[in-house]
C-alpha cells in the first residue's frame, strides 16, 4: 500500500510542477490555460525525441515552425526543480539546450556561400529524417500540428505579438 501511495504521491507533485510550468507560461504569453497545456503537452513529445535522438548521437533541431515549442522549453527550463525533476524521471537524465553558436552559424554560411546546393540537399535530408521520426513516434497528427497547423498560427510575428511585456 505505501508503494501505490509513493507513486501518487510523485503522480501528484509532477501535475502540480507541471501546473507551475505552464502558469510561468501563460505569465510570459497572452494565452488561456487550454493552449498552455497543450503547447507543453507537445514540448514535452519534442524533449522526448530529442532524448531518443541524443541517445542515437543525433540531434532533434528547432526549426521556424517550432518555435512556440522552443518558447516552451525555455519557459519550462526557467524552472529549473521541476525542469531536473521531469528530465531524470523520464529519460534518467538531463535534456540540454543548445542553441546554434555563432561560429556554428558562420561555418554554414561560408558553406553555403562556397556550396550552397550540397548545404541545402543536406539539411532538406535532415528534415526529412526529422519529420520521419515524429511521424514514426507520434503519428501524423503530431507530425501535421508541428509542421502546419502551428506555424501557421504561431508565426514569428503572432508569437512577439502575444509576448508579454514583464
Amino acid at each position: 500500500m505505501q508503494i501505490l501511495e509513493k507513486e501518487l504521491d510523485n503522480e501528484l507533485s509532477l501535475a502540480e510542477n507541471e501546473e507551475v510550468v505552464i502558469q510561468g507560461f501563460m505569465d510570459r504569453y497572452d494565452v488561456d490555460y487550454e493552449e498552455a497545456k497543450e503547447i507543453f503537452e507537445e514540448t514535452k513529445k519534442f524533449l522526448e525525441l530529442a532524448s531518443d535522438m541524443s541517445q542515437e548521437g543525433q540531434s532533434l533541431f528547432v526549426d521556424k515552425p517550432l518555435l512556440i515549442i522552443d518558447e516552451m522549453w525555455h519557459t519550462f527550463i526557467l524552472h529549473t526543480k521541476q525542469y531536473m525533476q521531469f528530465c531524470l524521471g523520464k529519460f534518467n537524465r538531463f535534456i540540454h539546450h543548445v542553441p546554434t553558436s555563432n561560429k556554428e552559424k558562420m561555418a554554414l554560411n561560408e558553406r553555403l556561400s562556397t556550396n550552397p546546393s550540397l548545404v541545402l540537399q543536406e539539411q532538406e535530408e535532415k528534415l526529412k529524417d526529422q519529420y520521419s521520426r515524429i511521424y514514426d513516434k507520434f503519428g501524423a497528427d503530431t507530425l501535421l500540428k508541428w509542421y502546419e497547423t502551428w506555424p501557421t498560427k504561431y508565426t514569428p510575428e503572432y508569437i512577439g505579438k502575444i509576448k508579454k511585456a514583464v
